[in-house]
């Protein structure tokens, strides 16, 4: 399974600022025709002549006046249709504030391993004998070699990381203007990240669009939902009995858990019971 991380922030001064990241996951078998698909529709709307001639962007599809054209909408409409037809997944986490894509201390960010989460329960759902492939949107050789170095860490040190055997722990890079998995990642994340901003109208409509392919894992015995689209905390927690007992408390040191300690679960509702919901 190929999966494509993208992500998408409020500007820094917005006091309501959110940070999404989005995966858009495609059947490695699926993915060339996925991609020969694609460019048959921007060849039919934009009149492009290569692939990469039009790298598709959140901002300027889904924008305030972008979104206001009909042919924008006509177009974002055949794309996630396309996505339905190859069997694309989409999972996309929204925390409140900005936050770096890497990080000095070397440790995962929250939202990479919140999608991290719910791409290895899904493989572990339906996918049980197979890998998940990550490919991020190469940025420069210093921010992918942190990327890559805090991803490694969390799989062989986090406890997540650590149980996630369904995916692949070496991350790849690819540019996004040949990479179209990335490009849906990044108008999935735009999306996700103006409506839980806020905006409603049109864009509420491509957000149900898109929310009909993500997966939400339930498990009834512990009354415990892990919603594909979803608000998280900063520390996203889950029931101790899907995780076993252990807990990072520095990525490079597991300690055990007390059995008293508190079980805190995601139920509720994407939005999650203790996230005001968006006006």
């Amino acid at each position: 399974m190929l999966v494509f991380i993208d992500e998408s922030y409020h500007e820094a001064d917005d006091t309501n600022a959110k940070s999404t990241f989005s995966a858009v996951l495609i059947q490695e078998r699926r993915y060339r025709e996925f991609d020969m698909k694609l460019f048959d529709l921007k060849k039919h709307f934009w009149k492009v002549a290569n692939p990469y001639d039009m790298e598709l962007k959140g901002r300027k599809l889904l924008g305030g006046r972008a979104l206001e054209l009909p042919k924008n909408r006509d177009f974002v409409e055949q794309f996630i249709t396309l996505c339905k037809e190859v069997g694309a997944v989409f999972f996309a986490v929204v925390q409140d504030g900005i936050f770096p894509l890497a990080s000095d201390s070397k440790k995962l960010p929250n939202l990479y391993r919140s999608l991290v989460r719910r791409v290895n329960t899904f493989m572990a759902d339906k996918y049980p004998d197979h890998q998940a492939v990550f490919f991020f949107d190469g940025i420069d050789h210093r921010t992918n070699q942190k990327i890559a170095i805090s991803f490694n860490n969390f799989m062989y040190r986090h406890h997540w990381g650590q149980s996630s055997k369904n995916i692949l722990p070496t991350p790849f890079f690819c540019d996004s203007e040949v990479s179209p998995g990335i490009q849906i990642a990044d108008v999935l994340a735009y999306c996700v990240n103006q409506r839980y901003g806020g905006r409603r109208g049109y864009l509420e409509d491509i957000f149900k669009r898109f929310r009909e392919l993500t997966y939400n894992h339930e498990d009834p015995d512990e009354n415990f939902t892990l919603w594909g689209i979803q608000w998280v905390k900063s520390d996203e927690s889950m029931p101790l009995s899907a995780v076993g007992k252990s807990v990072l408390i520095e990525e490079s040191e597991v300690v055990i858990l007390m059995e008293d300690a508190e079980n805190k679960t995601e139920t509720g509702s994407p939005e999650g019971p203790a996230t005001p919901r968006v006006k």
